[in-house]
């Protein structure tokens, strides 16, 4: 199986530096731009794939319809696949919330696996979800004898991270070492085996330069 992870156009809460979680915001002007460039490439670089899933947020559902387009597929909403949910502090500058709650700000920073924003969650807890979905999406695949498929999988910055330090590395600690996927980019992933312990970063090469 071949996973392209891509994560969701720019918004104006990510051009202003904000803890976007689960807010629910759309793309912006340069978001839109970007994946419908990606929507035009696409399609020569992976073919067609045979499904779309995305997570269940504005910015992520609008960046998959402009993707699942070019393919005349429809796009499948998962929650699982959602940000980290910054709780009372979404939509917040790292100023703003340094002056408002810094004590409990510093102690999720020095560990956000274990803590967590209030009414929010931990990188422990984010990392939960995304496992469980991941294995039930490889366990359906090997039962359906679908393991060559190609899956689109569009999403945000921490998921894609996860992935790449959990699945890639076997190490989530190195969540914060692992380069990251840039707004309206992707990354290829193909698997190696059924049970997802092995994975191979495909390199896809575009006029843009994403990879």
């Amino acid at each position: 199986m071949k996973l392209v992870w891509i994560r969701h156009g720019e918004t104006d809460s990510n051009r202003e530096h904000r803890y976007l979680g689960h807010s629910d915001v759309p793309l912006n002007e340069h978001g839109y731009l970007h994946v419908s460039e990606l929507a035009k490439e696409l399609p020569v670089l992976i073919g067609r794939p045979a499904v779309i899933y995305s997570s269940d947020l504005l910015r992520c559902i609008q960046t998959a319809e402009l993707l699942a387009a070019a393919w005349g597929l429809s796009v499948i909403p998962e929650p699982a696949l959602r940000e980290l949910s910054f709780g009372e502090w979404e939509l917040m500058t790292y100023d703003e919330l340094m002056q408002t709650d810094p004590v409990r700000a510093t102690g999720w920073y020095d560990d956000p696996f274990r803590n967590r924003p209030p009414q929010g969650e931990s990188l422990e807890e984010l990392g939960m979800r995304v496992d469980r979905w991941l294995r039930s999406l490889l366990e359906r695949a090997s039962k359906e004898e679908e393991a060559s498929d190609t899956v689109v999988i569009v999403t945000h910055g921490g998921v894609i991270r996860w992935f790449q330090a959990a699945w890639f590395e076997n190490n989530p600690d190195r969540y914060w070492q692992v380069d990251g996927v840039k707004h309206g980019e992707a990354l290829v992933a193909e698997c190696l085996d059924v049970e997802g312990q092995s994975w191979m970063r495909q390199p896809l090469k575009s006029k843009r330069g994403t990879s």
